[in-house]
């Protein structure tokens, strides 16, 4: 995923903001009405980019915007798993079992500007670094139907390096680097979450499980290099996936080889979804895994993954591991 148009802007209300300030006509009010602005922009920027970086539900891949061309290639390393065996509630038919899950990622982007005759020539470099943990149980209601509540933290390193290709671009890095241009921001997410999932099996290898997972993301800034860098934000993410697993008949180093796949809708709001410039995204997700490790390395299965990520603003790509966890 990457940003779009309301981060863009974030740009041009840097160029307004260091116009405003050469020029003494403006009031007072007006620049620190334009400051406000930027800093709103940039910081739900680097909110959306911690949350696709540090929660398991986003998709790591590479994306492009068909508007101005800007790309950003997200790695991430994560999974989730429950710990054990499920335990009895009483004596209900209810049972239980934790669950624990984690993400790392890195976000690497890059935007020339095509599209904005002053700041064209000039290139932006964007990173952020970000690490996620989640805690949490999940409650089988019946053998097919389980809730799972989690809360999580998100720590993210947010930084903004502006290579200058103008006379002007040059300028404006030097007057204000750090603030404008060249800033870095920390940041901390709280993350409450809930998924309710239904697994029933078709036929003896085929198994479908639908699952509706919401998470909200509470943002609040740690520290920053620019003054203008300030306050908090509010996200959300309602993942709707259906997925299907089908066991074939062959073996390798003495495990089942699964094949299946996932398709997703994402339905983004707030902070998020003024980010990237829409409310929905579709993920379409094909897989090959060596399946029923029953808990070796704490793995359930790895293999590779294929997805193919749309809205209607971006699309991306992503090829990588595909594993389960269980510990």
């Amino acid at each position: 995923m990457s940003f779009t148009a309301p981060c863009r802007n974030f740009i041009m209300l840097s160029i307004t903001i260091c116009t405003l300030s050469a020029q003494p006509a403006h009031s007072d009010a007006s620049i620190a009405d334009h400051a406000s602005q930027f800093s709103k922009l940039a910081t739900a920027r680097s909110e959306t980019l911690g949350i696709m970086g540090g929660d398991n539900g986003a998709t790591g891949g590479t994306y492009k915007f068909y508007d101005d061309g800007t790309t950003m290639s997200v790695t991430k390393l994560g999974g989730r798993g429950t710990i054990g065996n499920a335990r009895r509630i009483g004596g209900t038919s209810l049972s239980w079992v934790p669950m624990l899950g984690g993400t790392v990622g890195y976000i690497d982007g890059k935007n020339r500007f095509l599209d904005n005759p002053v700041l064209v020539n000039n290139t932006e470099h964007f990173s952020t670094t970000a690490a996620g943990a989640e805690a949490g149980a999940k409650f089988y209601l019946t053998r097919e139907i389980s809730i799972t509540p989690m809360l999580g933290l998100i720590y993210s390193y947010s930084e903004s390096r502006f290579s200058p290709g103008t006379a002007l671009g040059a300028k404006l890095k030097q007057q204000y680097s750090g603030q404008l241009f060249d800033w870095d921001l920390q940041s901390l997410c709280m993350v409450p979450s809930a998924d309710i999932q239904y697994e029933k099996p078709l036929a003896e290898d085929w198994k479908l499980t639908l699952s509706s997972r919401y998470a909200w993301f509470n943002t609040w800034h740690l520290a920053s290099s620019s003054t203008y860098l300030r306050g908090s934000g509010n996200s959300y993410d309602w993942k709707n996936k259906a997925d299907i697993d089908v066991r074939l008949p062959l073996k390798f180093f003495g495990f089942p080889l699964h094949t299946g796949g996932f398709v997703s809708l994402d339905i983004l709001g707030r902070d998020f979804r003024d980010t990237v410039g829409s409310n929905a995204m579709y993920t379409f997700n094909g897989r090959v895994v060596l399946g029923d490790l029953r808990g070796r390395w704490n793995l359930n299965w790895i293999g590779l993954g294929l997805s193919y990520i749309k809205s209607d603003t971006f699309y991306g790509y992503s090829i990588g591991l595909d594993t389960r966890l269980q510990f």
